[in-house]
């Protein structure tokens, strides 16, 4: 609360006060029985209600009442004024992305690119902004950012921070330690090699403050994903190697394309999901599950997973390189951790029927129905 609005706070309380304790005494008890009844017509006075149940009989009371009434109208409205003042200020500064967001389990995109809106998208098929919401984060102006929030819909569920993805006091605005997972996209309006650049400083800055939240990145340049890793990203995506395989695939079975498109949600609901494993289900073998699962619901087993593993910065520094010793010694003489967070998930696709689910953590799976389907 901003200093004048405390001493007008303050005013009001004061003159509550006196004309509390200067009416309880100056009028008789069958009008005012007690200091309840006395703050209460203060109140009212004091806010022009006037309710009439308690009227001041004495000449001193009826100059009190004049006092609070000449005095409380300027100061109610003026503190009513500031009030909405502030909360005008406080929504064009959440607006134009300048206040730290106050939410946890959300979901954090750094950057922005042509692929956000079907991201978003992605994301809300999957239930993962119903609760809690998105922030992004971006240096796009005012006006780019008024057309996102039209474009995307999310209403009061996105909030914007305003900077670039690189900068600390930009990032910590977004709260990466209470948020879900964080995507970290290419920049389309900068060169690969400097959008690479920005996106390694973004990852090692989310990582310093937030160690265990998944990262998930876009390389724009084949030879920075190493670099990305080393920053601490847990997953890293190409999208160039991502369409030139299913261009690849293609050739061979034209119909993937298309199931591929239902497995992603590409047009409705994700088909492709994960289930985690119970106690129960780890004693079981992958042919028994399986047909368990369809008999429950119809879905389709695909693959075992296992939880991401812990990763540290020794595991990707090369041990033979000096530049990369220098690096280790530096956090270690600064007294940095050096755990980096988990890194990917282990996979057994299509295991056979003999194979057993003790020592994993989860399945994916093809849900039944109509996920996906295009008209």
């Amino acid at each position: 609360m901003r200093g004048g609005t405390f001493k007008l706070a303050l005013a009001i309380v004061v003159l509550l006060s006196l004309s509390t304790v200067s009416i309880y005494f100056l009028e008789n008890r069958d009008i005012v029985p007690g200091l309840f009844e006395a703050l209460w017509w203060s109140v009212v006075t004091m806010t022009t209600v006037g309710y009439g149940d308690i009227v001041p009989a004495t000449n001193s009371g009826k100059v009190i009442g004049i006092l609070v009434m000449v005095s409380g109208i300027g100061l109610v409205s003026t503190l009513t004024g500031n009030l909405a003042s502030l909360l005008v200020e406080r929504k064009a500064k959440k607006r134009k992305g300048l206040l730290e967001v106050k939410i946890s389990g959300h979901v954090i995109i750094l950057g922005w690119n042509s692929s956000v809106p079907g991201l978003v998208r992605g994301l809300r098929e999957s239930g993962l902004l119903e609760r809690d919401g998105l922030v992004l984060v971006t240096d796009l102006p005012q006006e780019r950012r008024d057309e996102i929030a039209f474009q995307l819909d999310l209403g009061e569920r996105l909030f914007f921070v305003a900077g670039k993805i690189a900068q600390e006091n930009v990032v910590h605005k977004a709260r990466p330690d209470h948020a879900a997972l964080v995507y970290i996209l290419r920049q389309d309006d900068m060169p690969p090699h400097e959008s690479d650049q920005q996106s390694i400083y973004a990852a090692l800055t989310v990582r310093s403050m937030a160690p265990k939240v998944p990262i998930y990145a876009e390389a724009a340049q084949v030879e920075n994903r190493v670099h990305l890793l080393r920053a601490g990203v847990t997953e890293l995506i190409d999208r160039g190697e991502i369409s030139s395989g299913v261009l690849a695939l293609l050739g061979t079975a034209p119909p993937a394309w298309r199931l591929l498109q239902a497995m992603l949600g590409l047009h409705g609901r994700p088909g492709l999901a994960l289930r985690p494993l119970s106690d129960e289900d780890k004693a079981m073998l992958w042919g028994d599950f399986c047909g368990d699962l369809r008999r429950r619901d119809g879905s389709l087993g695909l693959a075992l997973c296992q939880t991401a593993r812990s990763l540290a910065l020794e595991d990707i520094l090369d041990a033979g390189s000096a530049l990369d010793q220098f690096i280790l010694e530096l956090f270690q003489s600064h007294g940095r951790e050096t755990k980096l967070g988990d890194q990917g998930a282990g996979l057994l696709v299509n295991p056979p029927d003999s194979q057993p689910l003790a020592g994993y953590d989860g399945v994916l799976l093809l849900r039944s129905g109509p996920a996906g389907e295009r008209s």
